[in-house]
């Protein structure tokens, strides 16, 4: 298991430079590196930030991978069939969380509820309040085609319906982090926090790990 991610707060930053994503840029990275189901290709890097102004919850994900996929366009379409990345979140102490999945176009999909089979898909009026910027580039390596995308994401509290959080500051959660992409030559399944599964399940909460909003 992981240790407890500690999300900074960016706020005073943010008052006097208004690129957030050149303030996140300043934040660490954490690895999406566990591979519970077997790794299926040695050139995957996946890495991500996460930082908060109170209001927002702001991440960035790094992909480096030798396949790309980006069929789906419409939000709450399947986009974990394509080159995803996705963020698991249940405040507090609350049974029910959210799943925020994004392919390499930013299409999202977003849902509540308590486990994989009792979920609600947002309204997309909310999901089109997620503010999201995505670059995709070819990286030769070696001789090697890969692709490299990274995406900024502004994920503002009036999405999350279900919540009544007015700020996050000081607030904990359980979350993880996780890299897909069902419809890939190789599928693969890979974790921020590890997962005991037999099969790929990211929907498992007692795998969450715990993070606090500084």
């Amino acid at each position: 298991m992981k240790e407890k991610l500690i999300i900074p707060n960016i706020s005073n930053s943010s008052n006097k430079q208004k690129d957030f994503e050149k303030v996140l840029k300043l934040s660490d990275y954490h690895h999406i590196d566990q591979y519970p189901w077997g790794k299926t290709d040695e050139f995957q890097k996946i890495r991500f930030k996460i930082a908060h102004n109170n209001k927002n919850i702001y991440l960035y994900y790094d992909v480096t991978e030798p396949e790309m996929m980006a069929k789906y366009s419409n939000h709450n379409d399947p986009v974990c069939k394509d080159s995803c990345v996705e963020f698991f979140i249940a405040f507090e102490k609350d049974a029910n969380y959210y799943n925020f999945e994004f392919n390499s176009l930013g299409t999202c999909l977003l849902a509540w509820g308590p486990d994989r089979y009792n979920r609600q898909l947002l309204d997309t009026k909310k999901i089109n309040l997620i503010k999201v910027k995505t670059k995709i580039k070819r990286v030769n390596k070696n001789g090697l085609t890969l692709f490299n995308w990274k995406t900024f994401i502004k994920i503002p509290l009036k999405t999350f319906s279900f919540s009544s959080i007015k700020s996050l500051e000081n607030i904990k959660a359980r979350a993880n982090f996780y890299k897909c992409g069902d419809d890939l030559s190789k599928p693969h399944y890979i974790t921020w926090n590890t997962i005991k599964s037999e099969k790929p399940d990211f929907h498992l909460k007692s795998y969450f790990g715990d993070i606090e909003f500084d």
